[in-house]
């Protein structure tokens, strides 16, 4: 899927700075979601392939996280040096905390379930997952934050056009909240356990939003219809 992605957009001559958004971290987080799916069949399996699948962890897993870093680039200079995207992509700029809390999470269980495959070394890459799914969760708070701020940007412009696309609000934000009680488990640190509860809250109100505005759509086959051109919201203005 990553690799189609990366040819269609290396091959079309028509694409402008300004098509980058948030709906780009899909593939590189397809990628990283494969260790948590390989790393559960790594304690029932026999050593050669527990070393297999570790091995397919980890290669997935730096597959989709330095495509991510490569979007990340892409999408930061978008919003910093030209005008923000329409009001109906403002969903997709949540998907950046997909691969962050994903990325996270996988580092924490591909350590724990190579604990017999890495023998005397596993404390160290017990330690070195824990660190780095840290900074990973760390920059996570930032883009919380202004994932936040943006949204309050266009809603003060007005509300936003509904389209599947609100789903964006959720998954990836459940990732973020999932990364964030496992490392509050990790590190013993209870504080961090409130935060993840806090989270969880925020998740179930925007369940609730999005759902029932879904809902809503099917009722009245506003989620049938083609989408139009958004011309309201913060469309002109500079990226910050």
């Amino acid at each position: 899927m990553s690799v189609v992605f990366a040819h269609l957009l290396f091959v079309r001559s028509e694409l402008v700075p300004e098509t980058v958004n948030g709906g780009w971290f899909i593939p590189p987080v397809v990628n990283i979601l494969v260790p948590l799916v390989l790393v559960p069949l790594v304690p029932g399996s026999s050593p050669a392939t527990a070393r297999a699948l570790l091995f397919a962890s980890y290669a997935f897993w730096g597959m989709g996280f330095v495509l991510y870093l490569l979007i990340v680039t892409m999408l930061h200079h978008r919003l910093v040096f030209h005008p923000l995207p329409h009001a109906g992509l403002a969903p997709s700029l949540w998907i950046g905390l997909g691969p962050i809390g994903v990325g996270a999470l996988a580092l924490v269980k591909m350590a724990a379930a190579g604990t017999a495959v890495f023998g005397s070394i596993a404390p160290t890459v017990a330690l070195a997952s824990k660190l780095a799914a840290t900074v990973l969760w760390g920059f996570g708070v930032w883009w919380l934050a202004a994932a936040a701020l943006l949204l309050v940007h266009y809603l003060r412009s007005g509300p936003l056009p509904y389209g599947i696309g609100w789903w964006g609000f959720t998954f990836p934000l459940g990732a973020y909240t999932v990364a964030t009680l496992t490392l509050a488990r990790v590190w013993s640190l209870r504080g961090l356990d409130w935060a993840g509860a806090g989270l969880f809250v925020l998740l179930g109100a925007f369940w609730l939003v999005v759902a029932g505005r879904t809902l809503w759509a099917l009722r009245t086959d506003e989620a049938w219809r083609a989408p139009v051109a958004v011309t309201n919201g913060p469309t002109a203005e500079p990226g910050a």
